[in-house]
């Protein structure tokens, strides 16, 4: 069995927790450690039991607790290449003792959980999603992608929960506070998916074998949960798919306050 939480999602901050028996992992780190802290210890996680945090790529939302939680606990840090050389360069590997390079499509065992990686489309310096399998079951966080190519679909078929961006919804991001720039970046092919984009994709998915879907990563200022589960559950619908009997979809809140799922 694995145990799953979204601690935090979205542009203020991202972090992921999955467990064992044996212990747990983090995937991206990207708020103060004090709130990842809190947000473990008050659903009994000990931090001690984290084994390793994954990165997936360097900007602030996904790395901002890294330094003090890696200085304080003494946890591994694996990240692509690329994303590794952006943290140095910002001296973010500062207090990083134990620092490991993972390469596109590389499996590595901790606590018990295999964990792969896969490229996503984004733009950093090499962004990457993770796979974790543990106990027979198989989970995806698949986020920060300004499409979803066939690659990233192949990684994540079969995964009974997919934790998925689904970022913006384009007219509300045309129509925001966003200058223009920031909106070109966000719609392009190395910004973040769209509502509908994450949309396009579940059905496949449903087919696969996903029965969790979380939407995650939603924009505070260009998306609302409504608008973000009315388009996934209506893309569902229009193939077939019965939210409630054939999966679950919730979708991920900015401050962590969902507690920990068993599948």
């Amino acid at each position: 069995m694995l145990r799953y939480c979204s601690l935090f999602s979205g542009s203020s901050g991202n972090c992921t927790y999955v467990g064992s028996a044996e212990g747990g992992i983090l995937l991206d780190v990207g708020v103060s450690a004090k709130r990842i802290e809190t947000a473990l210890k008050d659903r009994d996680i000990d931090p001690a039991t984290i084994r390793a945090v994954f990165v997936t790529h360097e900007h602030t939302d996904h790395v901002a607790g890294l330094q003090v939680l890696c200085k304080r606990y003494g946890w591994p840090l694996l990240a692509s290449e690329g994303t590794l050389d952006a943290l140095c360069e910002a001296g973010r590997l500062d207090g990083c003792r134990r620092v490991y390079m993972m390469e596109e499509g590389q499996q590595i065992t901790v606590a018990g959980l295999q964990v792969t990686t896969f490229a996503t489309p984004h733009d950093s310096r090499a962004c990457f999603g993770y796979c974790v399998e543990g106990d027979g079951r198989r989970l995806a966080v698949a986020t920060d992608m300004g499409y979803l190519p066939d690659e990233v679909r192949e990684a994540i078929a079969g995964c009974q929960l997919v934790h998925i961006e689904s970022n913006h919804d384009p007219d509300m991001l045309r129509s925001g506070p966003y200058p223009y720039y920031l909106q070109q970046r966000i719609l392009g092919q190395g910004g973040h998916l769209s509502n509908a984009a994450c949309a396009q994709v579940l059905p496949g998915l449903v087919e696969a074998g996903t029965t969790r879907i979380v939407l995650a990563h939603l924009s505070a200022h260009n998306n609302t949960p409504d608008l973000a589960k009315h388009c996934a559950v209506d893309a569902l619908a229009r193939a077939g798919v019965c939210v409630g009997r054939d999966c679950l979809l919730t979708v991920a809140e900015p401050a962590g306050t969902q507690p920990v799922t068993y599948f």
